[in-house]
C-alpha cells in the first residue's frame, strides 16, 4: 500500500500512538530483564530455594523455553481473536508470578513459577509485536527502521539491566522481582486503556467501524495486517 494511503499509527488511538509504542517497549524491557535477572543474584538466592549452582542455569532455561514455545501460539491466538485478552492475561501471569517467586521454597517450585513468568511474558511479548506490527511504524515521519533498532536497542537494555540488577541486589534479591509489579502496571495500563478507549469508540458508532479494521477492540490486528500485505 502507498505510504500515503496507509493510517497513522496515532490515528487508531486518539493520537496515542507514542504512548502505545513505549508501553510495549517497556513491556519488552521487562520480559528481557526478567530473563537475566537471576543469572547473577547469587548465593542468597540459590539458598532461600534451595537451588544448586549446578541448577541455576535452569532457572534462566524454564523461562526461555516457556517464552520461545508459546509465544508464537499466543501470536496466532491474537490474529484470530483480540489483543486485550491475551494482554491482561500476560500482565497477570507475570506480575503473580513474579511475587510468588519471592514467596516460595524450594527448588521445584521456584523452577515452576519461572516458566508461569515465561509464559507471561509470551503474552506480553505476543501483544505487543501484534500492536507494532499492525501499526505503520512511522510517528512524525520517523523511519521505520530507526523505530526498530530503538526497539531493539530496548531489549538489550532490558537484558543488561537484569543482570547488573541481579549482582547489586545480593541478599536482598526479592526486591529486584518485587520491582516488576510497578513497572508492569506502567507498561500495562496505558496498553489496557487505549484498547477499551477503542473498542468503547468501536461500539459506538458499529461494528467494524474502527481505524484498522475491527477486531472487537478497536485494533483488527489479524485483519490490518492479512488486509495491507493485499494491498502491497
Amino acid at each position: 500500500m502507498p505510504r500515503a494511503e496507509r493510517p497513522a499509527v496515532g490515528d487508531g488511538f486518539d493520537g496515542g500512538g507514542r504512548v502505545l509504542y513505549a508501553a510495549c517497549a517497556l513491556s519488552q524491557f521487562l520480559v528481557a530483564a526478567g530473563a537475566s535477572v537471576v543469572t547473577t543474584m547469587g548465593p542468597a538466592l540459590r539458598e532461600a530455594n534451595g537451588l544448586r549452582a549446578s541448577w541455576l542455569p535452569w532457572a534462566v532455561l524454564v523461562y526461555v523455553l516457556a517464552l520461545g514455545l508459546l509465544v508464537l501460539p499466543l501470536r496466532l491466538l491474537i490474529r484470530r481473536t483480540r489483543p486485550l485478552p491475551v494482554l491482561i492475561l500476560g500482565l497477570w501471569l507475570f506480575v503473580q508470578s513474579s511475587v510468588a517467586l519471592t514467596l516460595v521454597s524450594g527448588a521445584p517450585a521456584f523452577l515452576a513459577f519461572r516458566a508461569v513468568q515465561g509464559a507471561g511474558a509470551a503474552a506480553l511479548t505476543a501483544t505487543a509485536l501484534a500492536l507494532v506490527l499492525a501499526l505503520d511504524l512511522d510517528l512524525d515521519g520517523q523511519r521505520p527502521d530507526r523505530l526498530l533498532l530503538v526497539w531493539s536497542a530496548v531489549v538489550v537494555a532490558g537484558f543488561g539491566t537484569g543482570l547488573a540488577a541481579g549482582a547489586v541486589v545480593g541478599a536482598d534479591w526479592r526486591w529486584a522481582l518485587w520491582a516488576n509489579v510497578p513497572l508492569t502496571a506502567t507498561a500495562g495500563i496505558p496498553l489496557v486503556r487505549l484498547l477499551r478507549s477503542t473498542r468503547r469508540r468501536d461500539k459506538a458508532v458499529g461494528a467494524g467501524a474502527g481505524s484498522f479494521g475491527g477486531g472487537g477492540d478497536g485494533v483488527g490486528v489479524g485483519q490490518g495486517e492479512e488486509a495491507q500485505d493485499a494491498a502491497a
